[in-house]
């Protein structure tokens, strides 16, 4: 029998951030003996016309298939804000149970969300109508350049980072495509059968970005039974407290991996 492998986490970036917003925590969680990997998103970065449908197939297809058929480990997906709605919904199919029927022996073993959207998607509603057709007062549109904009990135998602890392957080953001937050949100798959007990949800206490009651109201919305923890962070819980983000994931992967 080969020896037990840890599963690899797939970390899927915010909106504005790249994965060097998540280098430390990728560095905490390789140290504690997972693979890990994250990845630019294709609507970061670009004012071209990318949807969040192109997210979600980058996702599943760059992201989560070559570790699962390629390098057969099985995956533990984290998604961070914006992109728990794309990372969701590449998920599908791809659970314990759908990939044991196609006779895989990989698969995404579980789903946790930092702070994430929970939309449930499919029925044709895009990004902005799940904030109720009017988007969050730190969020600019610019319709020449189709870019979604923040004018100052600090105070919504950096708040409680030290000074100088808030800093060159913010130089480290890049704007968004303008389509993705107007094209249908995909499906998620947090409300399936094949994921039920397998979905963590991360509040962030002190988020300035997606409020705690807000979180709240979209996990109680879902009519699901969730994993759930508290950080007493803002949005950007890999930068304000890493080692206590970390401990927390690695604490609900052992609960993932045990199922």
């Amino acid at each position: 029998m080969a020896p037990y492998q840890k599963p690899v986490f797939v970390i899927v970036p915010g909106g504005a951030q790249t994965p060097s917003h998540y280098a430390y925590l990728q560095h905490l969680l390789l140290s504690e003996g997972y693979g890990v990997l994250s990845a630019l998103l294709p609507t970061i970065g670009t004012g071209a016309r990318v949807t969040i449908e192109d997210d979600t197939e980058y996702i599943r297809s760059r992201m989560l298939l070559p570790i699962l058929d390629n390098e057969k480990h099985n995956v533990i997906l984290v998604s961070h804000s914006y992109s728990g709605i794309p990372a969701s919904a590449a998920a599908r199919g791809l659970s314990k149970a759908d990939r044991a029927a196609d006779g895989k022996e990989t698969s995404v073993i579980g789903q946790i969300f930092i702070a994430a959207i929970l939309a449930r998607g499919g029925d044709g509603k895009d990004v902005v109508a799940t904030f109720g057709g009017q988007l969050p007062p730190h969020i600019q549109v610019d319709e020449n350049e189709n870019l979604i904009k923040c004018a100052d990135p600090k105070p919504p998602l950096f708040h409680d980072v030290p000074s100088v890392l808030a800093d060159t957080a913010v130089l480290s953001c890049m704007n968004q495509s303008l389509t993705a937050f107007r094209s249908p949100c995909p499906e998620a798959t947090w409300h399936t059968e094949a994921f039920k007990g397998r979905c963590a949800y991360m509040r962030t206490v002190n988020d300035q970005a997606v409020p705690y009651e807000v979180q709240n109201m979209m996990i109680e919305g879902t009519g699901q039974k969730w994993i759930t923890r508290d950080i007493e962070t803002g949005h950007s819980p890999q930068l304000a407290a890493p080692d206590k983000l970390s401990g927390i994931i690695v604490e609900i992967a052992k609960q993932l991996e045990a199922m």
